[in-house]
């Protein structure tokens, strides 16, 4: 089983994390987390500079005119013509 710390909420909702934990997961000054609430959980993920959270990403690509539903669709849809086109090349 895991070591296991006990933090203490601050009167501005803050705790420390152990510092082997963060040197475990190599955390420093400054560093973002996800805090999430699951259950009655509160989880903490590091949330890298490189690898930034998918959600970060919203609307980098310009605007969503598509859903991912109709985007697949599309793909089925382009995928379908192709064979459609190949077979009737064969056949001829």
């Amino acid at each position: 089983m895991a070591d296991t710390h006990i933090a203490v909420l601050s009167s501005k909702g803050q705790i420390v994390i152990p510092k082997d934990i963060r040197d475990a997961l190599g955390l420093r000054e400054g560093a973002k987390l996800e805090v999430a609430l699951e259950g009655h959980r509160v989880v903490l993920r590091t949330i890298s500079e490189e690898y930034p959270d998918w959600r970060s990403l919203q609307g980098a690509f310009g605007p969503a005119d598509q859903t991912t539903s109709e985007i697949l669709a599309e793909g089925r849809r382009e995928e379908f013509e192709k064979e459609r086109r190949l077979l009737e090349h064969l056949s001829d």
